[in-house]
Parts: C-alpha cells; sequence; structure tokens
C-alpha cells in the first residue's frame, strides 16, 4: 500500500514550465511597446514577478495589486508608465494561450499516479488563466478537483488554504496526504503551517536557505514513486 494516497500538486514549475510562459507572454507584451526582448529583461521582469507573488505570499499585497504593480513597476524600470492593469490582461491572456507547456515526462508521471492515488491541484495563480492552461496541457482529467486562490479566498502558504482544501476534499487524512511543489515558501512552508508533509521539487538542486524543510527533496518527478512505495532513492 502507498505511504501516501492524497497527493497536492502545485502548478507552476512544477508540471507546467511557468518560465517558459513568462518568456512567450513578456515577448508579446514588449512587442506591443516596440521593445526588443532580451535575456535581461527576461530576468529583470521574472525578478519583479516573483518579488511580488511573495508578498502576496507573505498577506502584503492583494492578487490585483500584484497583478498591476507587477508591469508598473518593470515599465517604470524602463523609463515607461504604463496602466498595470491593461498590460496584465493582454500578458494573462498570452500566458493562458501559450502557457501550457509541460516538464518532460510530467503528463506521464501524473497519469500513472492517477491510478493509484487521488490527485488535486493547489494553485496561488488566477482561476481563468490557470484553468485554461490545465485543460490545454492535457493535464486536468488526471485531478479530482483544483484549489485556486481566488477561489479559496487564502492563499498558499496560509494554513486556511490548507484548511480548506482539506474540509472540501472527502475522507482527507492529513497523515495519508502529500504536498508535492517547487516553492519553499509557499509550498513547503504551506505544509509546514499545516501539519501536512511535504516534498520540494529541485530540479536544479538549490539551497535551503530557511529553518524550515521539506520530508523530501527529489530531482525528477517519476522519483515520486519511490516516496510512495518507501524506497530509496
Amino acid at each position: 500500500m502507498n505511504r501516501y494516497h492524497t497527493l497536492l500538486f502545485d502548478l507552476d514549475d512544477t508540471l507546467l514550465d511557468f518560465g517558459k510562459a513568462e518568456q512567450t507572454a513578456l515577448r508579446k507584451v514588449l512587442s506591443h511597446f516596440g521593445i526588443e526582448a532580451t535575456p535581461e529583461l527576461f530576468q529583470r521582469y521574472s525578478k519583479i514577478n516573483r518579488a511580488h507573488w511573495e508578498m502576496l505570499e507573505r498577506n502584503e499585497l492583494s492578487k490585483n495589486e500584484v497583478l498591476s504593480y507587477r508591469h508598473e513597476r518593470f515599465f517604470e524600470s524602463l523609463g515607461k508608465e504604463v496602466d498595470g492593469a491593461t498590460v496584465d490582461q493582454f500578458y494573462r491572456n498570452a500566458v493562458a494561450e501559450h502557457g501550457h507547456h509541460l516538464f518532460d515526462g510530467a503528463l506521464e508521471v501524473v497519469e500513472e499516479l492517477s491510478r493509484t492515488c487521488r490527485l488535486f491541484i493547489i494553485t496561488n495563480g488566477v482561476k481563468e488563466t490557470q484553468q485554461k492552461r490545465l485543460h490545454r496541457s492535457g493535464l486536468r482529467p488526471y485531478f479530482s478537483e483544483v484549489f485556486i486562490s481566488e477561489d479559496v479566498g487564502y492563499q498558499k502558504p496560509m494554513k486556511a488554504f490548507f484548511d480548506h482544501v482539506g474540509a472540501r476534499i472527502a475522507d482527507f487524512d492529513s497523515s495519508r496526504a502529500l504536498i508535492i511543489g517547487d516553492s519553499l515558501t509557499s509550498d513547503i512552508k504551506g505544509g509546514h503551517n499545516s501539519n501536512i508533509d511535504t516534498c520540494w521539487y529541485n530540479p536544479l538542486g538549490k539551497s535551503n536557505p530557511f529553518s524550515f524543510s521539506p520530508h523530501y527533496e527529489i530531482k525528477q518527478l517519476n522519483e515520486i514513486h519511490q516516496i510512495l512505495t518507501n524506497r530509496p532513492f
């Protein structure tokens, strides 16, 4: 019998390649403003975007503020003033249309896990965008339910988010649940706050600068099978 039977998967940079989606969408935004896309601009925007989502995780900004301010700060760094909400709609349309690239092997791993476990998505993304990407990627049929912070009313890593998830899943047993995600500050800290075991998807071998630690760390998604069957890596 598997050690865990309920798997809570993060979406971006765990199953879907958000970096690729972000670059595609930003390239379209920059082209709209007549600006040439460069690696330096991709890196600059990614840093600004990540910082704003981390402020949401700390409850310092609302979701709408994150969506708008990230573009305003980015274009300010280019000496331009824009309406953040308008740019964000353009950007998110591009993410929804082109941002469904899966990491290698992700679909196969999810398909196999769905035969023996209950799978759920937990994400802080925008509802409309995330739903479209899930369907276009082919992932949606393998997940019993999708929990998006916009619907839940709380975001990862807040305990209230995971309390809501547990209340919505029939016969939820936190001791038989596992959170799988790439973000230490969102997924792993969320599990720590909620007393749910965690698996850090860390393909680049990053170091952990925080006082809390995941129960497991993997570089490839197919290593989840070894966790479920208690086999050594």
